[in-house]
Order: C-alpha cells, then structure tokens, then sequence
C-alpha cells in the first residue's frame, strides 16, 4: 500500500478496536499503530511532523478528525505521508470535510461475523489449517475483542497438531469467553463499591488491547441491557433457576412488538445465557447505582467527543463514582 496516499476507513465506534487491530496488519506484524482522537490529535500530528527520525512502520490512525485538522495542519500532513502511513477512520457516515482528500477509501465491515471470517480464512490458510462452521460459530461468540483474534487462532493451530480441521470442542477448550465475564465483574464491583477491583478489570481490559473507546461503547450498550433486565424482574417471585428462567424469558419474548434491526441492543434478543448472567447481575445492583452508572459513562461520552488526553483517567473516576 502506497505511503503516499491517506487511507479513509469508515466503520462505527462499537467495531473501532477490531478495524484499528486490522488497519494496522494491512502493513504487516511489525507495524506501530498509534492511535489518536479529540484534541490528541493535533498535537500528536505537530509532534510527529517536527520528529527527525520516524520509523516507516508506524501507521497513525486518526479518529474522527475535525474539518479544522486538514485546514490548520494540511503542511504538516502532507509531509507526515511522505514518512509513514496515515489512516483517517470515522466512525460515522463520510463526512462532507473527507470527501475531498484525496485516498483510498475503505469501507470496513460491519457485520461482526462476515469481518471474522476473512480474517479466520485468510490465517488458517498460511498454516493449511480448516474450521468446521459449528466451531466458527462457537469462535464468534467466544471472540468479543476482535484485536485477540489472530493470538488465539495460533493457539488453537498448537493445540491441533497434526490435524487438519478445528472442530468446535477444540475452541470450547483454548477460547475463553472473556470480555462479558470481565464487564458483569465490573458491575459487581461498582455494586459492592470495591474500588480495587473496579479499577483491575478496567485496566485489565486496556492491557488486553481494548481500546478505551471501544470500552465506553460497549459498556454504555451493557448498563442498558441491565437498566432493561432490572425492569423484567417482577416477572419472576424469586431469582430463577437457568431452566425456570429461559422458559419464561421465552413467552416473554413472544409477546413483545420490537421491530429493529439492532437487536443487541434490546435484552430480549440476548441468547439465553448470556441474558440468565445479565439478569442475575441486575438483581445484585441497585436501580440508582444503575442509573448513576450510565450518567457518568454520558458525561464521559461528552468530554470524549470534546477531546482530551486524560480520557483514561477521566473514565476511572467516572466508574469509581457510580
């Protein structure tokens, strides 16, 4: 891919960290994918452009830029693609401002599953290695941080030895189901007001290479879906057992009206055991700390909007808050 050109990639705020892990690979293993958004920037882009010596593997991928970034910092842009790669992602339709730099265009996959196969193909194919589709679906669920899925794809190719086709028991036993697990702990923690702990799931996330963004968006779709399971409790006398739950999450189900096609975003389009694990946790958090929890993840969308570099800090003590 040509150094001299912008590459515009569009994708939305849920799938950033997924896009940016695959962005980056575009330019090979060794690549050093920065990553900027808001007010960082600028002066990240200043910083870069002044440098005297850059490694031509860095790929700098700049997050919903500002129309005033191309007017103010053209120069310093154009000499930044003389040197590295740049990759210009928006996480909204194209705006008007992208339109006219001239780049290679990239429209980056929604659909989570149509993305993971590419990706599981192309892998599997340099190892002459297959996947049964019952073990890709298994793999789909499993996988919710899309930037572990080349790690987890090679443990699965030692796991295999000598076989050809990975089946689904081989993924039940290597890919672990992390993420979700990881966000009902920090509920619970919020919950208990165990502050160590709430801060040890964050950063174990960042650690993991979620980006913060990717975070933010995935834990605001989560405290809805437990604002939305807190409300369903007066279905049931006491906390249901697995069994007495998905029967009655079943007829529950049947008899609403929800035409949408985001159904993630609505409780009862969750699997029946993932929304069991959400309803056994609303019960554990009290409606306002609830509450509290979303307000402060929307203040935190505001100043991240705004810009900022102290987004991490700024979200730690949005969640120690709740």
């Amino acid at each position: 891919m040509d150094m001299n050109e912008f590459i515009i990639a569009v994708g939305t705020k849920e799938n950033l960290s997924g896009d940016i892990h695959a962005l980056g690979k575009k330019w090979g293993p060794d690549a050093q994918v920065i990553v900027a958004s808001g007010k960082d920037i600028k002066p990240t882009i200043v910083e870069k452009a002044s440098s005297l010596f850059l490694d031509e593997n860095i790929v700098l991928i700049l997050v919903d830029p500002d129309r005033s970034v191309f007017g103010e910092l053209v120069g310093q842009l154009d000499m930044l693609r003389e040197r590295i790669h740049i990759v210009i992602y928006t996480t909204t339709a194209l705006p008007d401002h992208l339109k006219n730099i001239a780049g290679t265009i990239s429209i980056m996959d929604k659909d989570k599953e149509t993305r993971m196969r590419k990706r599981v193909l192309a892998f599997l194919k340099r190892y002459d290695k297959k996947m049964t589709d019952k073990a890709f679906r298994v793999l789909v669920e499993r996988i919710k941080d899309e930037s572990i899925l080349e790690s987890e794809l090679m443990k699965l190719v030692n796991y295999i030895g000598e076989k050809s086709n990975i089946d689904s028991k081989d993924i039940q036993a290597i890919v672990v189901e992390m993420h979700e697990e990881n966000l009902i702990t920090l509920f619970e923690a919020v919950a208990r007001m165990d502050k160590e702990g709430v801060l040890k799931v964050f950063e174990n996330l960042l650690t993991n290479g979620v980006h913060i963004l990717a975070i933010h968006s995935y834990l605001i779709r989560q405290i809805r879906l437990l604002l939305q399971a807190k409300d369903m409790e007066e279905l049931y006398k006491a906390n249901p057992d697995y069994g007495t739950f998905v029967k009655t999450f079943g007829k529950w189900k049947e008899n609403l009206e929800i035409k949408t096609s985001e159904k993630k975003h609505y409780f009862p389009y969750q699997k029946p055991f993932y929304a069991h694990k959400l309803s056994k946790a609303s019960r554990r958090i009290p409606r306002q700390t609830l509450i509290s929890f979303f307000n402060n993840l929307t203040l935190s969308d505001v100043r991240m909007k705004r810009g900022t570099r102290f987004d991490q800090t700024h979200m730690e003590r949005d969640l120690l808050e709740a």
